[in-house]
């Protein structure tokens, strides 16, 4: 077990009932969020001397110094709260549906007299009715062009209600129907066109073909169109005649599994180089009607040189069930799974409790549904080697890309990191600034950074003034020098040094402190230790750089450090994470013309999106602001490849 005394304390009183429990590390940030039966056994299993546990695991038991947990009162609760929380806070060790931001649902309103149908990429709790989610955004489009042939709906945003007989339009004016209504993808009800009932039952019709019950849409139709016929309605008849074919030619496409007109879904996934692929096939009544394909990862593994360290297969289809039937609306009356999992029980029940009808979890070994299974476990590992030739095709594509503009702006190599830095406002106010990083050719979007412009009056921007500000404030980091800083209390021999720096004829040595770099002073200091905070003022230096922050931060044993300096001078400070303070704490005075600057040193973390050197700069603007980067690169003496656009 790890070794410290906090930790077994804690592990000592955790509670023996259900609930949920926290990982935390000595920065504050959650590292795992799982749910137990039993706390106290569960969390402790972690901390026993384990080989089986994986490579994942051993090196999130390293990096834990606190635990959090939450009783709640049933089992239940723990699955519903540990499914919230993971889906907000995104720990780094559990295990996550990639990209999920990126997937769509159909949207069906039904709080409207004429509902709208749209393609979304949340689910709210606002009565609709959600289809998905859906990994391919293309084919839910594909979807809804299909639909939208068959069943003219709206896809317009106008509010219409119906009142007392009557059409109302608001939010917009409308006199004439739009252009779906003339190519005959719209029955506007916007000029009145239809009733709400009748509205209302070509949404029901849209609403059984995305449930797959095309067998009872198709005879609805055939019904309606006998209807129409028989009461010499044949121009109504032959519309339902083509909607029936095309409803038909889609079911004919429908793919019959040889079970008795069930509604399953069936669950495999593949492993490979650190990523697992899912594949789901959605059967309604006995039909395939959609597979859709997902990708999970851990966000260990995506830092982690480990690549083969193969996660719980429990842990690994747990993950899946709660974070798809999560985010979907459709849920079948039973789920087939390739092997058991711990939490059967438990996790049928919560489906039960969303569907408000029974679901059953099935792992079959033989027959019908095993082969369905298995089939679903072959499109998974086919989904796995297409996305890695999607990715193999993608970087080959890159790295041409990368050396026809190492050619084009002749670099000495191919730039691997790129940063492109932008300025903008509103109508002159606001003014901020952007940068925007690629590595080999691919957005690094959690490399991004943005800038608040302080060197430029509000209302008055300048673009060469604000370039010049944020790639000084970028690039300082490339120019610190590596040598380490001392500090240690000045002496008496020190009083001709501090003085100068302080600009006085006489001074109390013994009041100050000193910061030396190779013997020589280059900062003088005063330094006070308070109940919870460490307070380093009066700091006077010939100049100011990332290692004299960092020493101070590294003296400091408190977690809550302030320093006050010119005001001048306050820029490094801010880039390592200090920020301005506006009430200063009791027993804390600033020397006219100073400023104070707080930083939390249990939230402070390196800023690593700087510490890398870019090999190419792009700056969005012209000569001018080319110039100022240009300039700045003299000034800190680098070299580095910059172009304006």
């Amino acid at each position: 077990m790890k070794s410290n005394n906090k930790l077994t304390k804690i592990l000592s009183n955790i509670p023996q009932q259900p609930g949920v429990y926290k990982f935390i590390d000595s920065g504050g940030d959650v590292l795992y969020i799982g749910k137990a039966k039993n706390l106290r056994n569960r969390v402790k299993s972690y901390f026993q001397n384990n080989k089986n546990h994986s490579g994942r695991i051993q090196s999130l038991v390293l990096k834990i110094e606190d635990i959090e947990v939450t009783v709640v009162s049933s089992e239940l609760e723990a699955i519903i709260l540990e499914t919230n929380l993971i889906k907000e806070v995104q720990p780094r060790y559990n295990i996550m549906m990639r990209d999920d931001k990126n997937f769509v649902y159909i949207k069906i309103t039904q709080n409207e007299d004429f509902p709208r149908i749209a393609l979304v990429r949340k689910v709210l709790k606002d009565g609709a009715l959600y289809f998905g989610p859906k990994g391919v955004t293309s084919k839910a489009r594909k979807t809804l062009s299909v639909l939208k042939k068959i069943f003219p709906y709206r896809h317009c945003n106008l509010d219409i209600e119906e009142k007392n007989g009557e059409i109302e339009v608001t939010r917009k004016s409308m006199k004439y129907p739009c252009l779906d209504y003339h190519i005959k993808r719209c029955i506007a009800p916007c000029i009145g066109n239809c009733t709400k009932g009748e509205y209302k039952k070509i949404i029901d019709q849209i609403v059984r073909f995305l449930q797959g019950k095309t067998g009872e849409i198709t005879e609805a139709l055939a019904k309606d169109m006998q209807d129409a016929a028989a009461n010499k309605q044949f121009e109504r008849a032959a519309k339902l005649r083509d909607k029936l074919q095309a409803v038909e030619e889609i079911s004919k496409r429908q793919v019959i599994i040889g079970v008795n007109r069930e509604d399953i879904d069936a669950i495999n996934y593949f492993e490979s180089l650190g990523r697992i692929y899912f594949t789901l096939f959605v059967i309604r009544g006995g039909k395939l009607i959609n597979q859709e394909n997902f990708i999970f990862k851990s966000n260990y593994e995506e830092n982690n040189k480990k690549k083969d360290e193969k996660d719980s297969n429990e842990e690994i289809l747990e993950a899946f069930l709660k974070q798809y039937y999560e985010k979907t609306g459709d849920l079948p009356t039973e789920i087939l799974l390739p092997h058991e999992i711990e939490n059967k029980e438990l996790i049928q029940g919560w489906l039960s409790v969303m569907r408000k009808r029974k679901v059953t979890l099935n792992f079959p070994q033989k027959g019908e549904k095993h082969k369905i299974l298995k089939l679903a476990g072959d499109n998974a590992e086919n989904f796995a080697k297409q996305s890695k030739v999607k990715w193999q095709t993608d970087e080959a594509k890159m790295k041409l890309a990368m050396k026809e503009l190492q050619e084009k702006l002749d670099l000495k190599k191919a730039p691997r990191r790129m940063e492109c830095y932008d300025i903008s406002h509103i109508s002159g106010t606001n003014q901020v600034a952007s940068m925007v990083v690629f590595i080999n050719g691919a957005p690094a979007k959690d490399k991004y950074r943005r800038f608040k412009i302080r060197t430029v009056p509000e209302g008055k921007p300048d673009d060469y003034t604000a370039m010049f500000e944020i790639l000084k404030r970028r690039l300082l980091y490339l120019k610190e020098s590596k040598t380490n800083v001392k500090l240690r209390k000045a002496s008496k021999k020190d009083f001709e040094t501090i003085c100068k720096l302080i600009a006085k004829k006489q001074c109390k040595v013994e009041d100050y402190f000193k910061a030396e770099i190779d013997e020589k002073i280059v900062a003088v200091f005063k330094y006070e230790k308070l109940d919870d905070l460490e307070y380093f003022h009066d700091l006077n230096c010939t100049k100011i750089h990332d290692n004299l922050v960092t020493a101070f931060i590294n003296k400091a044993t408190k977690n809550r450090i302030y320093i006050s300096i010119a005001k001048n001078k306050i820029e490094i400070l801010e880039k390592a994470g200090f920020q301005k303070i506006k009430k200063l704490p009791d027993g804390i005075k600033v020397q006219k013309g100073n400023e104070c600057l707080l930083l939390n040193k249990s939230k402070y973390a390196e800023e690593k999106s700087f510490t890398e050197e870019p090999e190419l700069i792009l700056i969005d603007g012209g000569k001018g602001q080319l110039l100022q980067g240009i300039k700045i690169m003299k000034e800190f003496g680098l070299n580095i490849p910059i172009a304006s656009l």
